[in-house]
Parts: C-alpha cells; structure tokens; sequence
C-alpha cells in the first residue's frame, strides 16, 4: 500500500458525514476476500469507543527491543472511530515517503500513540491454499488476500458464501 493514500483514507473516514458516523473503518485491499458477517460478528466483541487496530498482527524488529507491531494491510485493517481520532489528530504520526509502507508505518504510528494492535487469526495475508487446509477448517476466516492464479468467486463460495446474510427487503 502506499501510507499518503491510506492516510487520506483515514481523513476522509473522519471528514465525510456518511463515514464518520460509523464505529469501524475497516481497509483492505482490492485483491482481499472479506466476510462483513464474520467481521461484524468479531467487533461485537471490542468497544469502538476505545482507540484499537484489529487485524492480522505481524512484528518489523521486535526482537531487538526497538521494533514495532503492525496490522498486515491484505489481510484487512480495522480501526475504532477514536483510533482513527487519535492518529489523524496527532503530530507522532506521518508518511516519511508517499509510497512507504502503509500498513508499517501505520504500526509505528499506533506504537507512538500506545494504541493496543489486537491479532486476530480470522484474518488472512495470503490466499486460502497458502494455509494447512485442516487449520483453516478449525476456524472461521474472515478474510483472505491474493488472487494470484485461484479464482476469487471459488474462495468466496467455499470459504465466505455459508456465512452470508442475505437481505430480501425490497
């Protein structure tokens, strides 16, 4: 990802009536599968009002005491309303290049600002056949990345269509 566009997204998510409203942003990219019912399912379980990034949580030099946590951006990031306060907000927090790494940048910037980086293993940065099929079959994916030589309307069907909620209102 490119950290200018993603911080622009994070503006916006403040900025725009029709988002700003809304308790979670949630970021992925355009080549990841999400279930929005299973991703519903899992923030029932956290507080919006409280500032934290969930997702698949990956760690840049944390071994060495001076490293960093940060959600993986193919997986899917989703970010509290007040996370995204904070960071848009705050002077710790800024893209050293337009095209760094956004989802790096974003975990240096969350570790500046003390905002917990909760992993989820629901959330995938690679694509299904890229996993042990038995573990993926203990567990309900919330999402997948890569459509690197698999069809994404089969990833869909196998592992998202079950959990779908359909709507027949209108």
């Amino acid at each position: 990802g490119h950290c200018k566009k993603t911080y622009n997204i994070l503006i916006r998510a403040l900025r725009e009536p029709s988002i700003s409203s809304k308790p979670w942003l949630l970021i992925v990219d355009d080549d990841t599968i999400i279930s929005i019912t299973r991703l519903r399912k899992m923030l029932a379980c956290y507080n919006p009002a409280e500032a934290l990034a969930i997702g698949e949580r990956y760690g840049y030099g944390v071994t060495t005491g001076s490293g960093y946590n940060y959600i993986t951006g193919g997986g899917g990031m989703v970010f509290s309303r007040a996370a995204v306060q904070f960071m848009v907000s705050s002077n710790l927090c800024s893209c050293p290049r337009d095209d760094s790494p956004d989802d790096m940048i974003l975990g240096i910037c969350l570790q500046n600002l003390n905002i917990p980086v909760i992993h989820s293993s629901l959330f995938h940065q690679a694509r299904p056949n890229d996993y042990n099929k038995e573990l993926l079959e203990l567990q309900d994916p919330i999402s997948f990345h890569k459509h690197w030589m698999i069809d994404p309307k089969k990833v869909y069907e196998e592992w998202f269509l079950s959990a779908a909620q359909f709507h027949d209102e209108l």
